[in-house]
């Protein structure tokens, strides 16, 4: 195959939504030849699979390309839903999207790309890579567009899938990418944002994981509120139900605002405290993926995201390897939340990220 950027063929994920439409759209607009691919992965009760497949499909009408169905439930199941309940069962608040984008996306999806001919892999994510000649590592870019930077989610694919992707939309702003899709006559150019975890249609945590796990003969048992002397003061509905830092919901009266503190699973209990309770002076990191260093020095001083729509505060590296990492904050935070990612930046660059393990008091 060609290796002349004109000529290289893209594979694009399409999920019939604005975003995958434009970066098709400017692929071509640049020379590439350019397929889609949509992907149907979970069943769902209002044909919201199909749906996406038959949007995506119109796209690649209007737009003269191929367009491909991948049907992966059973991957997707075992890689992602899985993993979500496994997650919350142990008392820990996972995001879905780290798990699928490396493994699905960027996994099952690419591979297929691959086999279908493409030399290069899109998406419709805000955000870039580029590389660097001088340690020979492709490293991920926040977008410019602060507001709809989504490197957060990327922070664990490898180098071999970032050397394959291309990012076509890394610095626009969505009215413009409305605009441009609006012009090319796509129907999609006024199509809502998608929701937060695509296989929870109606975003009810507690009835998916119920249901879930019911369909599996399992309950979600009742347990203790402590408060932080360990004295019993409540009863919780279930513990993969909350999550740290959660205020509201939590059927006690005490005459002032407490939160959740603490997720005990083993002994299935919620302990709660006052806001000071939830300061953390820094986190411990498992699952370590480095991105723009094989490994980051000591004392490195980074940007710390704790979770997606975290703004990033500062602090230092205080222990790292392959697999594991420890920082310490400048500032306590509140509510580090076991399960979420902790993803370090230096300045608009990816360092690594990891999934947070404990908070450090």
């Amino acid at each position: 195959m060609s290796t002349s950027l004109e000529q290289k063929t893209v594979a694009v994920a399409m999920s019939g939504g604005v975003d995958s439409s434009a970066a098709a759209l400017l692929l071509l607009r640049q020379g590439y030849k350019v397929f889609g691919m949509t992907m149907l992965h979970f069943d769902s009760v209002c044909n919201k699979g199909e749906l996406a497949v038959t949007d995506a499909r119109k796209v690649c009408k209007k737009l003269n390309i191929e367009h491909f169905v991948i049907e992966i439930k059973k991957e997707f199941s075992a890689s992602v839903i899985n993993d979500f309940i496994s997650e919350y069962i142990s008392g820990r608040t996972p995001n879905p999207c780290v798990r699928c984008n490396p493994r699905i996306k960027w996994g099952v999806l690419l591979q297929k790309g691959i086999e279908l001919g493409a030399d290069m892999f899109a998406t419709g994510h805000y955000c870039s890579v580029d590389f660097n000649k001088e340690n020979q590592r492709y490293c991920l870019i926040k977008s410019e567009n602060q507001q709809k930077d989504q490197s957060y989610a990327l922070w664990s694919l490898s180098q071999p899938q970032l050397a394959k992707t291309i990012f076509p939309l890394h610095n626009m702003v969505k009215p413009r990418v409305r605009e441009l899709t609006a012009e090319a006559g796509l129907e999609v150019a006024g199509k809502n944002e998608s929701q937060e975890i695509c296989f929870i249609e109606d975003d009810d945590y507690n009835r998916f994981i119920t249901e879930y796990l019911r369909q599996q003969g399992k309950d979600i048992p009742a347990g203790e509120i402590i408060d932080m002397s360990g004295k019993v003061i409540g009863q919780h509905r279930g513990y993969p139900f909350y999550t740290i830092g959660q205020r509201k919901g939590l059927g006690i009266a005490l005459g002032r605002p407490v939160y959740v503190a603490e997720i005990d699973a083993e002994n299935n209990r919620i302990r709660i405290g006052e806001k000071e309770d939830l300061l953390s002076s820094g986190l411990t990191a498992a699952e370590a993926n480095w991105v723009s260093v094989a490994l980051p020095p000591l004392g490195l001083p980074v940007t710390a995201h704790i979770r997606y729509n975290d703004p990033g505060y500062p602090a230092v590296i205080e222990t790292a390897d392959d697999h594991n990492f420890t920082i310490l904050f400048a500032e306590p935070r509140h509510s580090v939340t076991p399960g979420q990612s902790a993803v370090l930046y230096d300045g608009n660059k990816l360092v690594g990220g990891g999934i947070i393990q404990n908070a450090i008091k």
